[in-house]
Order: structure tokens, then sequence, then C-alpha cells
């Protein structure tokens, strides 16, 4: 039964006394329940809005230590062509994250706003002006931090656009002092609704004093017959009003462990239930919060810890290598220097088969030199990771050819390059290395024969991919040999007529594959050579993208 039901049985039993005392009282109960809608509606909503801005603030600190993980990996370790675009697409993933985040938050400080401009206007009491007035310039603190939290993390997004991803102690540490702000405005706010909200429980604690008066006075103008009634009344409105106010004490105090057990179908029992759903909401969030900051916390020590570990791996690999290149190399300049003092002092005494021997020693050692040299250029290549930029392939093939201006002249190559090429992204520097090896191997293996050496370097557009084409007439391939000659120092022609370690295919596999793209050969005995091999578009899309 309604508040004002209870209150018309009153007045139809009492129908000249009760009517003014009825109405008294009614109006107080209205302004008691609108005082404990405020601590609902008002006071648990600014509530919530601190308590999703701080959430949110969590969230954005979660996805900033990951983005930072991200661009300290990209700005300190070399990486992999497909590790680093997975970076990037992860990167682009923080920065909508920390977008809607934002969007959220100020939506949330907004509405806030709003709500409290509203209160200020209807607000009737000095003391709830002035908590007011507080709260709003909390607000504005809080709007105001929050701006330039999120300007910082829009100046390290533009200074990632512009590739550069190591981020200065000074840049970590202006974010970290803006959370702390932030969260020092939020507790702020908490503390001043906290406050508010005991206001609001005082005044509904007067009313309730004031209305019990007046309906003690009721009960006393009323003859026996109303005090049944008016006990009944009192008994009905005051237990729950006490149930409802020590429980908001108790949330003023710091404890979410409260349920109303308030079962009434009248107004108090409509804001009982909605003091059970703030308090559940309010707990949730405090569980969410507390589960957010561990989660953090090992994550960081997580990721710290994986860092230390790959530093001490690269130590130890670049050790390994000048160890493996200087401890190979020794041995082999102490044999040519030995096949040298032979060839000085005594290659006079030696016969044409010894004076051959050590002229084979001689090759051996320098082809021993030439594996190491290229064994090492294959480990700098797979660990060196330059920028993708936006190249054009001729101006690669143009500098190749500069390069081998005395072999083409000297053997009479004829070539030819198509003349109109798309722009390309890629790594220009190891795609330059691509055509150098594979144009060297179309002069290398299409003179010395009887007709006139003849190279064509072309392009075609397919689908998903840049595919480029180097053909030769040269001495061809057998199809049964097309994959291994991408084996490292596999070498198909074995009577040394034509120089080389066999690790250039090799070079040029390994370059391709970091793009991932794909080469391949299309080749027979006698028939010469094209060698295929693609950079994929979906690199340009992703470079648009970023």
């Amino acid at each position: 039964m309604k508040i004002s039901v209870k209150v018309i049985i009153i007045v139809a039993v009492f129908i000249v006394i009760l009517v003014v005392d009825g109405l008294l009282s009614h109006q107080l109960l209205s302004r008691m329940g609108g005082a404990l809608r405020g601590v609902v509606n008002r006071d648990v909503v600014l509530m919530q809005t601190a308590t999703a801005i701080t959430r949110d603030q969590l969230q954005k600190g979660v996805v900033f230590e990951r983005i930072r993980r991200i661009a300290e990996e990209l700005a300190y370790q070399q990486t992999t062509p497909a590790r680093r675009e997975h970076l990037l697409f992860h990167l682009k993933l923080g920065k909508t994250d920390l977008d809607d985040l934002a969007k959220q938050g100020a939506i949330s400080i907004v509405n806030a706003k709003l709500m409290v401009s509203e209160d200020l206007k209807t607000s009737r009491n000095s003391e709830d002006t002035q908590e007011l007035v507080k709260i709003t310039a909390i607000f504005k603190e809080i709007e105001k931090a929050h701006i330039h939290y999120d300007v910082l993390i829009n100046d390290v997004f533009r200074m990632f656009d512009e590739g550069k991803y190591e981020l200065s102690p000074e840049d970590i540490a202006q974010i970290h002092r803006d959370e702390r702000k932030l969260t020092m405005e939020l507790q702020n706010l908490i503390d001043s609704v906290d406050h508010f909200t005991k206001l609001s429980l005082a005044k509904a604690t007067k009313y309730e004093i004031t209305a019990e008066i007046i309906l003690w006075v009721a009960i006393l103008l009323s003859l026996l017959a109303g005090l049944a009634l008016a006990l009944w009344i009192i008994r009905s409105i005051n237990t729950p009003l006490k149930k409802l106010a020590d429980a908001a004490a108790h949330i003023g105090a710091g404890n979410l462990n409260i349920n109303l057990n308030i079962k009434t179908h009248d107004e108090i029992g409509e804001v009982s239930r909605a003091f059970n759903l703030m308090v559940f909401q309010l707990n949730e969030s405090k569980l969410r919060l507390e589960q957010q900051r561990k989660e953090l916390e090992n994550n960081l020590e997580l990721t710290e810890q994986q860092k230390k570990d790959l530093e001490k791996v690269n130590r130890e690999l670049d050790r390994f290598v000048q160890t493996v290149s200087h401890d190979i190399r020794s041995p082999l300049m102490g044999v040519v220097w030995y096949a040298d003092f032979l060839k000085t002092h005594y290659g006079a005494n030696l016969d044409k088969k010894g004076q051959d021997s050590l002229e084979g020693v001689c090759r051996s050692v320098e082809r021993a030199n030439d594996l190491i040299k290229d064994l090492l250029e294959l480990t700098r290549l797979s660990r060196v990771r330059n920028p993708y930029s936006c190249v054009e392939p001729i101006i690669l093939i143009d500098e190749v050819i500069a390069n081998l201006d005395y072999k083409i002249k000297q053997n009479k190559v004829d070539l030819h390059v198509q003349s109109k090429m798309p722009i390309v992204v890629c790594d220009g520097i190891k795609i330059k290395e691509v055509f150098l090896n594979l144009m060297t191997n179309a002069i290398k293996f299409s003179s010395g024969g009887t007709q006139q050496p003849k190279v064509d370097v072309f392009y075609i557009d397919t689908v998903d991919a840049h595919e480029f084409i180097v053909k030769d007439n040269g001495i061809g391939i057998a199809p049964e040999f097309h994959d291994d000659i991408f084996a490292i120092f596999r070498r198909l022609d074995t009577t040394g007529k034509y120089e080389g370690t066999g690790a250039g295919l090799s070079i040029v596999k390994s370059i391709i594959d970091d793009h991932g793209g794909k080469v391949w050969v299309v080749s027979d005995i006698g028939k010469g050579s094209e060698f295929h091999f693609t950079i994929p578009k979906a690199l340009e899309i992703h470079r648009k993208a970023d």
C-alpha cells in the first residue's frame, strides 16, 4: 500500500482534524522521499560516473602499457617483417581502444556535468548549492586532466606515425603524472559525493523526525479509534527508513556488503530496491578494478623478464657470430700464408702437378673465405630489419645496372628493362640485393656460349602481389633441381667454370620470405631461365592504414 493511501485512510477517519496534519505529513514524507531519491538518482549516478571514469582510466593504463611494450620491441629489437606487421596491427588496435575509452569518458563527464547543472538550477538549499558548485569544479578539473592525458596519448601516436617508437622517460613520466592527477581528482569527486550523500541522509533523518512529531500530534488529536492506524503507519514507514539510513551510513563508511531486506511495495520499497542495485553495481566495479590492477602488475613483471631474456639471447648470438667468423678465418689465413710462402720460395722447385696443387690450395682457401663471407651476409640479412617505404623498382634496377656496368660491357650483354613499373612498399635495400643477385646470375650463366647473352627484366601486375621477372638465355636448369638451387651453398655446376659459392639464391629466398612473398624459377636445360619473385600488395594496404 502506498504512503499516500495510508494518509488518505486517516483523513477519512478524521475528516476535520487530520486533513491539515495529513497534508503536512504527506508533504514532509514527499520531501524525505525526494531526498532519498536524490541519494539514489543523483548521488548514485555521480558515484557510478566516477567509478566508470576510474575503470576506463585503468583500462587506458593497461592498453598504454601494452602499446609501450610494442613500441619498445619495435624500437630496440630486430623483428621479422611478419612480426613487425603484427606489432603495427596491434598498435592500431590499441589506438582504437584508447579512442573508444576517451569517448566513453568524455560522454560520462558531460552527462554528469549536465545533471549537476540541472540540480544547481533547482537547488533551494545553500549547503546543497555549495556542494554542487564544488562537484562542478571537480568535474572541470577531471575534464581538463582527461583531455590533457588524451592529448599526450595522441602525441605519442603521432610520433609512432612518424616511425619513432622510442618513448623517452620524460614522456612516460608525464603520462603517469597525468594518470595520478586524474586519479586524485576522481578521489576528490568520490569524497564530495560521499559528503553530499551524508547531507542528503541527514536531511532525510530530519524530515523523518519532523514527520514523527506531526504524526504523534495527529495521534494525540485523534480519538482512540485512530491510535491503531497511526501506530501501523509509523511502523510501516519508520522501520524501513531506519534500515535505509543505516545502510547508507555503512556505504558512506566504505562497507559495500550491504543488502536491504525491505519487501514492501511502496515508495520506500522502490527506493530500497534501487539502493540494493546501486550497492551491487558498486561492489562489482570494485572487484573488477582490483582484478585489473593485479593483471596489470603481473603483465608488467612478465614483460620485463621477457625483455631481459631477449636482450641476453641477442648478445649471445652476436658473440657467437663474431667468434665463428674469427675462429674459422684464423686457420684459413695461416693456410694462405703457408701457401704464399711455398709459392714464393719453392714454387720454382715444384713440378707442374705440384704447382697446380698449390694453386688449388689457394683457390680452395679463397672459396672458403667467400663461403664465410656469404654465410655472415646471410646471417646479417636475417637479423637486420630496415624500415619499409615506398620504392620505385626502376631506380633500384638502374643502381644495379650501374654496379654491373663492367660485366655488362665485358660480356656484351643485350639488356632490356621494362620502362614503367609501379611504386612498391618494401625494404628497398634488400630488394635491391635481390635484383643484384638475380641479374648477376643471369649475366654469368648466359655468357661464355656461342650466342650473345640476353637479359630481360620486367613486371606483371597480379591481384594480390607485384610480380617481377629476370629472364636470361643461358644454360638453363633441369626441372628436378628447381627447388634445390635455393638451398644454402647448393651449386649445380661442378666443373668450376662459373665462380660463386651458391649463397646468392639462398639470400634472395630469405629476403622474399621476409616480405611474405614467393620466389621460383621456370627453366629447362639449354633453354634459359626465368626467375620470378613477388611482393604482396598487403604491405601497401597496411602502410596506408597506419
